[in-house]
């Protein structure tokens, strides 16, 4: 799964990476996106690329209540699972990332470890977006990401990764008219060698923490047999 990432590119970064507009929104930079947080996402129609903020827990417009969503899809039934097929279908969108957080079990201790891509350019995040409203309550306009088997930059230390969707094939995974077997090829792990990695403190289980000393090394923690 993902559960966490980060978006810490400045604004330019992000308008020359996804050929979007000046951004219109006030864009706040973020070491430790969590679900239930707002987060800048890029989506399509006739008038071309645009970004907007999205809340990340995607819920089904046919849901009566929202609850809180969900932060994940798997790739491998995305295009079947009924609180899914149809945004898959029709409201792909990208999700700008610099890196994203796994944990890694060792021993009693789950360690966290930032994964960041070894270009050092923002990322794309294959995503699917969707809007809910009712009449008596606020509109509620969210994503899920992606995911899919690890690669090998990832498997060591998780079975899932986020899905990553390669600049030449934005124009394909943003338009709803692409063919289904052309969204379906793009549906596969990273290539190995995209990310690099290190173990990162574990303030980072704590939403609330969000600086840049989150995503800086730090030593595994010894690990002893029981009973010693």
């Amino acid at each position: 799964m993902c559960g966490r990432f980060t978006l810490a590119a400045d604004e330019q970064q992000l308008v020359e990476a996804f050929d979007i507009p000046t951004l219109t929104f006030d864009f706040q930079p973020s070491y430790n996106v969590a679900p239930g947080q707002s987060t800048v996402v890029v989506a399509a129609d006739g008038a071309g690329r645009r970004a907007g903020q999205l809340k990340w827990g995607f819920v089904p417009g046919w849901l009566d209540q929202p609850g809180s969503g969900f932060i994940n899809a798997r790739s491998e039934s995305v295009a079947d699972k009924p609180s899914f097929r149809e945004a898959f279908a029709r409201r792909r969108c990208l999700v700008p990332a610099d890196g994203f957080y796994e944990w890694r079990r060792d021993g009693d201790a789950k360690v966290p470890h930032w994964f960041h891509p070894s270009s050092a350019s923002p990322v794309a995040f294959g995503g699917i977006w969707e809007s809910w409203s009712r009449p008596d309550q606020e509109p509620k306009h969210t994503f899920a990401i992606l995911t899919t088997a690890a690669n090998e930059d990832v498997r060591g230390v998780h079975d899932r990764m986020p899905l990553v969707i390669s600049p030449r094939a934005f124009s394909v995974w943003l338009d709803r008219n692409a063919q289904a077997a052309e969204v379906q090829s793009l549906l596969r792990s990273a290539p190995d060698g995209t990310f690099d990695v290190h173990p990162v403190t574990d303030r980072v289980n704590r939403p609330s923490e969000n600086d840049v000393g989150l995503t800086e090394p730090t030593k595994l923690p010894v690990v002893r047999p029981s009973g010693t």
